[in-house]
């Protein structure tokens, strides 16, 4: 058997090569949550919708495979109510499939604090200390100039934002980007302005005067409303 001879100074040039070339750099990026038949909404449950005052839904609104939608009027919806029927049925399993895949993704940052109130994020997914999550004044949303960036809150049990809290988008930062996944339910202070997505395994409570860009996901409780602004985000550039 014949051997090509290297001196060493060419086998370590060898080795250092093949170290190079067996470990490439890979941009790790999660996978993007897409709500997809459910964009379109403002508001949905799997129980029951309920409503009390003037709240006024831009987008549609709906139940599954509960059938119960209370209070409208006086709210208003200004799209499709679906009581338990194929649009609201579409939005209450993509709102499923959404929390399932948000659940899924690899933690980018462990906060080391309950509270988003004062931070500032950029595009990634984010853990918490204990089960609960709040909000307490305001959180930014940094987008970076990525209009592709998403953020991803991982709650073990319930998100609570209190009165006149406020989410603030900076750089780019979409709302329809932005994912509240609570692991049992969640409630929006009075006065609050939201922006993002919902997705709570209960129930949602959304007190008086508060609002939101993005959709309520009560996946398998029920949605409670009280004179609210709720605004779908059909366009979002993905």
């Amino acid at each position: 058997m014949h051997f090509t001879p290297f001196s060493t100074g060419k086998l370590a040039l060898l080795a250092l090569s093949s170290s190079i070339l067996a470990q490439p750099t890979v941009e790790k990026r999660s996978l993007i949550i897409d709500l997809d038949l459910a964009k379109s909404f403002g508001a949905v449950a799997g129980t029951s919708l309920n409503n009390t005052g003037a709240t006024s839904i831009t987008g549609d609104c709906g139940t599954c495979p509960g059938s119960t939608i209370t209070g409208f009027p006086p709210g208003k919806c200004s799209g499709t109510s679906s009581a338990n029927d194929t649009p609201g049925c579409n939005a209450e399993a993509t709102c499923i499939t959404a929390y399932n895949n948000a659940r899924a993704q690899q933690p980018t940052s462990a906060l080391g604090n309950a509270d988003l109130g004062g931070l500032t994020f950029a595009p990634g997914v984010y853990t918490f200390p204990g089960q609960d999550a709040k909000l307490t004044g305001n959180v930014t949303i940094d987008g970076k100039s990525d209009p592709k960036g998403q953020w991803i809150f991982l709650i073990n049990n319930t998100f609570t934002a209190a009165a006149n809290s406020r989410v603030v988008t900076i750089n780019g930062a979409q709302a329809c980007h932005i994912y509240f996944v609570a692991a049992e339910a969640a409630t929006v202070g009075e006065a609050s302005v939201m922006q993002g997505n919902i997705l709570a395994y209960n129930t949602i409570t959304v007190s008086n005067a508060a609002s939101n860009q993005g959709i309520f996901c009560a996946l398998n409780g029920t949605l409670t409303l009280n004179n609210n602004s709720i605004t779908a985000q059909p366009n979002c550039t993905s």
